[in-house]
């Protein structure tokens, strides 16, 4: 399992690795990493809510409270990911990433 995540970061060079972590001398820097982490597992993250909530919704058999739920975690989750994204274009103008 370890060997598969060393090859899929390996493969893809926008993910922070230790020496990233190590050679960031200033907070921005490690601003950036932290954000360069998060932004795939809370996208990731919507994503599964919104199928969660998919899910919720076609098993509400018309219950107005599960249509309701499942609504609310749809809507969550984009403002979520709405977030995630204006973070990152707040880093892009204040930190130069």
């Amino acid at each position: 399992m370890i060997n598969f995540i060393q090859k899929a970061i390996a493969a893809n060079p926008n993910v922070p690795t230790e020496t990233d972590l190590r050679n960031a001398g200033k907070v921005g820097d490690y601003i950036t990493l932290l954000y360069k982490w998060v932004l795939p597992f809370a996208a990731g993250l919507a994503v599964l809510m919104i199928i969660y909530a998919g899910y919720l919704y076609i098993t509400s058999q018309g219950n107005p409270d599960n249509i309701k739920q499942a609504k609310d975690y749809i809507i969550g989750a984009l403002v979520g990911l709405a977030l995630i994204i204006l973070a990152g274009v707040i880093l892009k103008s204040v930190i130069g990433v």
